[in-house]
């Protein structure tokens, strides 16, 4: 029997959610990524813009930051990847990019796994500072998204193709039975 016909070993959020509850999450979590935006686009001067060909490496977000600081222009987020996402829109995903972006630079965390880990660490405290709990559905949905994904890139040296899927299945199954599952999902 493999671990995903069994039923999870552990609670998870979602034993307390039902499905029903799913879209007034993914509103709460969208808003506050909105919060956040508007908050970091304050404290730093500078919005975003999406763009193809955005910095892909840590050198290259440090020179962006650096001259949207200067110049007041919006920082190149990558366009690339944004649907299906856990947010309402690729536009609350890329808000989400600008925010994460800004504070790689803004905390000095570069692109490695273990900073990767402690940006979403700090992405996580952020939340339960808005008042969203480690058992609510909106923190695991976020944890999925952000602490799962850096798992399977680090196993796999990949991103889920379908980030909503691979957060629903986190929900359901568990962090860990979730990131397994899209571990050996082919695509």
């Amino acid at each position: 029997m493999s671990v995903f016909e069994s039923e999870p070993s552990v609670e998870t959020p979602a034993d307390d959610a039902s499905t029903a509850d799913l879209p007034a999450a993914r509103q709460c979590l969208s808003d506050f990524v909105r919060s956040q935006e508007r908050h970091t686009t304050c404290v730093v001067g500078f919005g975003w813009i999406p763009c193809a060909d955005a910095p892909s490496t840590y050198e290259e977000l440090q020179a962006a930051y650096a001259r949207s600081t200067a110049t007041g222009e919006p920082l190149p987020i990558s366009s690339a990847h944004t649907e299906p996402v856990i947010y309402t829109s690729s536009g609350v995903n890329l808000a989400h990019r600008f925010v994460h972006d800004v504070h790689h630079v803004r905390l000095g965390l570069n692109f490695e796994l273990d900073d990767e880990l402690e940006l979403a660490l700090w992405h996580l405290e952020q939340l339960r500072a808005a008042g969203f709990g480690r058992h609510s559905l909106e923190y695991a949905r976020f944890q999925a998204d952000l602490v799962g994904q850096v798992l399977v890139n680090g196993l796999v040296h990949r991103f889920p193709a379908d980030q909503e899927r691979f957060a629903l299945e986190c929900v359901q199954l568990g962090l860990d039975a979730g990131v397994l599952l899209e571990l050996r999902r082919r695509e």
